[in-house]
This record gives structure tokens, sequence and C-alpha cells, in this order.
């Protein structure tokens, strides 16, 4: 986790990796990037406390306990982490909603035997699935298609900003970014 302070905003804003996931009851900011990766964004409005995740693949099955692996790249432990660390950390099953945002589809997927892989749709599948398992209602949700996602978690008000990409837009983007540092830094070592 990478943590910045956004000057504008007035707030922390704490950047979780696929694999990672906040809880606060703080004034901050929780955000992250996704691709095929789903996150699962949780509020208490009564007590103000939220979390979220970043999941990488649904899950990971056999024949022991799926629950004891506590492997945050997988949706299925993911969800429970941030379920019952958010239970703990004073946030009430009655106040709880959430919200689920990723899956995209941004790169085809194929196993090894060539056929499609549907990673995405399980992603979104596994989130939406826990979701019902655990009665925590789902207010709000962007999934599927072909964009990838910036979501920011404002923790006291409980909203979602959210900017979408198709991939072709967050290339060109990260290409422009690259080549103004590579300039900015070029011209700086003539000097």
């Amino acid at each position: 986790m990478h943590v910045v302070t956004r000057h504008r905003l007035g707030k922390n804003l704490n950047i979780i990796y696929p694999g990672e996931f906040f809880i606060t009851g703080k004034d901050e900011l929780i955000g992250t990037l996704l691709g095929s990766c789903v996150s699962v964004v949780l509020h208490d409005s009564e007590n103000k406390i939220g979390g979220m995740n970043h999941f990488m693949l649904p899950g990971k099955i056999n024949k022991t306990d799926i629950l004891n692996d506590d492997n945050a790249r997988y949706g299925i432990a993911a969800i429970n982490k941030i379920v019952s660390d958010i239970l703990a950390g004073g946030a009430s099953r009655k106040y709880l909603t959430a919200k689920i945002y990723g899956g995209g589809n941004i790169i085809k997927f194929f196993n090894m035997t060539g056929r499609q892989n549907f990673i995405p749709a399980d992603n979104i599948r596994v989130a939406k699935l826990f979701m019902e398992i655990e009665d925590i209602p789902i207010v709000g949700m962007d999934v599927g298609e072909d964009f990838t996602r910036k979501i920011i978690f404002d923790v006291k008000s409980g909203k979602v900003f959210l900017r979408k990409f198709r991939s072709g837009e967050v290339n060109e983007i990260v290409s422009i970014r690259d080549e103004d540092v590579l300039i900015k830094n070029f011209s700086t070592q003539l000097n």
C-alpha cells in the first residue's frame, strides 16, 4: 500500500494494489486501479467505517477448507478477510453496504487448452455471490465491459469516484506521461 496526501482534498489517499485491502474509520480516501481485477468496497454509514480490497482471481478451491487461505489475491479469501476485519474494527453488519467495481475484459484470457477463460466474469460472480451469502446489500456496481477503472472511495461520505478508460486510452495516457517525464528529466540533465 502507498499513502499520499491529496492537498486539494485535504485527505490521505491510501492506494492499494492487487492482493491488498485497507480498512479505516478515519476521514481518508482509498483508491486503486482495476482491469480484470475486482474491488469490493464496504461502508458502514452509521459508524463511518469503510474498506476496499483488490483481488486478481476468483478463488483457489481445493479439498481443504477454502476459508483457511488468507491470500488476498483470491476473491474468496479477500472478501472473507475484508468482511471479518471491518466487523472486528467496529462496523455493524446492520449498516454495511457494498459496491463492486472492475472485472473489465481488457485483455483476452486463454487457458492451457487454448479455450477462452472467463476470469473477469468469475471475479464479478464471486463478489456478488459473497455479498449475497453475507447478506450485505449491493448498492452500487460498475463491472465488466472493456474498461479499466480508477476508483477512489471517500470513507466519511461513502461515495466512490469512478473514472473509466478503454484499454487504448490507458496506454496513450501512460505513454504521454512517460514521455513528459523523460523529456523533463533529459532537459534537467542538459542544464
